[in-house]
């Protein structure tokens, strides 16, 4: 029995037309993102901050999304996900618009963190399962792939557009509230897209067989074994990926001081390579969804995770190459350590249980966030514990490879175990 029926329903174009407006709402919210990880360099001076602590600031972040996903997700199991998007959209937006605003310290501007990741997955988990609802098995995968891919541009764009927004503005806290006021226009797309489907009476299909009667946490996900792999995959990526983000502008920082760049300048020109180095995540994400879509989950997530470990062993060995090498090796890591996010995105809710959706993607926010925020965290306390040095770098990005390795592990037994995921 259908709750709400599409009246669209086959209407390809009517389909693609809302699958834009709703990824441009992403992309939008999204675009203040990396402005602190741009502006580690100067913060951390301003603030005497250990390369830990920027770390653990960082990854503040992503505890709030780990967190708040226990609570917040399951509820989509019984609320519609397009209020809680809305509401997710308003919160990260406000937060960062607050951090260049309030943020004096570590404990401001951990709890505006802390707020920016709540607000992350309440409107970024909510928009995976309303794509993975609309649209059928065959397109599935492209088309979440898509509604991810404008996350990735969001972040991405927000190392080049803070970046330059430092050089012009030469502040960090001018840099980080233009950009944060730009990325409040996704919350007035956001009311109005909502407003639109309210008066043409377009609301996105949901099956009621599809809603749990809780709207609580059911922990009962952990059981099944096939979840939990792709589970174990997403949080090996997510490590993988906020490793590099956080840690590879500075890679790149250090190897233009090494190569005759002052502090300044090679923050601001690392920031602007590595913004467009991650926007080849944005290929990266539609091309790992189409390409799941046809090769299988399993083994195309294993791929993408032996691509990007063996860049990880390589890059941080190179800040005293000439830097054109490391940015070269820098745009393909940027492809491929974001290749595989639509993968697990998709695969999470075609092996949940029926009206678990909700929970199962709630476990693999939390697990996969968890990871996330601890392995950032470890990478600074390698570079802290080693001195900075060319080794200590090589060290840190030499554990990301190790994450993907296990990534490979896993994939391939998942693939075993299913035979088509």
């Amino acid at each position: 029995m259908e709750q709400v029926v599409d009246k669209r329903a086959g209407m390809a174009r009517g389909d693609l037309v809302w699958l834009v407006g709703v990824s441009l709402v992403l992309l939008l919210i999204s675009l203040p993102f990396s402005s602190y990880a741009v502006s580690v360099p100067i913060i951390q001076e301003e603030w005497a901050l250990t390369n830990t602590e920027a770390a653990v600031l960082f990854s503040l972040f992503l505890v709030g999304y780990a967190l708040s996903s226990l609570v917040l997700l399951p509820l989509t199991d019984r609320v519609t996900p397009e209020k809680i998007l809305l509401a997710g959209a308003v919160v990260v937006s406000v937060a960062h618009l607050l951090f260049p605003l309030l943020a004096r310290g570590f404990v401001v501007g951990g709890a505006l963190r802390f707020l920016m990741g709540m607000g992350q997955v309440a409107a970024y988990i909510p928009g995976v399962q309303m794509v993975s609802e609309r649209f059928r098995l065959g397109k599935r995968g492209t088309a979440v792939g898509l509604f991810v891919a404008a996350g990735y541009a969001g972040t991405t764009l927000s190392y080049s557009f803070t970046g330059l927004m430092l050089e012009r503005a030469g502040g960090w806290r001018s840099a980080y509230l233009t950009t944060s006021l730009v990325g409040l226009l996704g919350v007035g797309l956001a009311v109005w897209l909502l407003w639109l489907a309210r008066d043409n009476s377009e609301q996105l299909l949901v099956n009621s067989d599809q809603l749990g009667k809780k709207g609580r946490l059911d922990l009962g996900v952990l059981r099944d074994r096939p979840v939990m792999l792709v589970i174990l995959g997403y949080a090996l990526h997510t490590a993988e990926l906020y490793l590099a983000r956080l840690w590879f502008p500075l890679l790149l920082g250090v190897a233009l001081v090494n190569n005759g760049r002052s502090p300044l300048e090679a923050t601001a020109t690392a920031a602007t390579y590595s913004g467009f180095m991650f926007m080849m995540g944005i290929i990266g994400v539609l091309s790992g969804g189409y390409l799941s879509d046809y090769l299988g989950r399993g083994r195309g997530a294993a791929l993408v995770f032996a691509l990007s470990g063996l860049c990880s062993f390589v890059v941080g060995w190179l800040t005293a190459v000439p830097t054109p090498w490391l940015i070269g090796l820098g745009f393909f890591y940027g492809f491929v350590t974001a290749a595989d996010s639509a993968i697990y995105s998709t695969a999470v809710t075609e092996l949940a249980p029926p009206g678990k959706v909700g929970s199962t993607q709630a476990v693999q926010s939390f697990l996969g966030f968890t990871i996330g925020a601890i392995v950032p965290v470890l990478a600074g306390g390698i570079l802290d514990g080693a001195g900075e040095t060319a080794v200590a770098w090589g060290l840190a990005f030499t554990f990301n490879g190790l994450l993907a390795v296990v990534g490979v592990a896993s994939q391939l037994y998942l693939q075993r175990l299913t035979g088509k995921a």
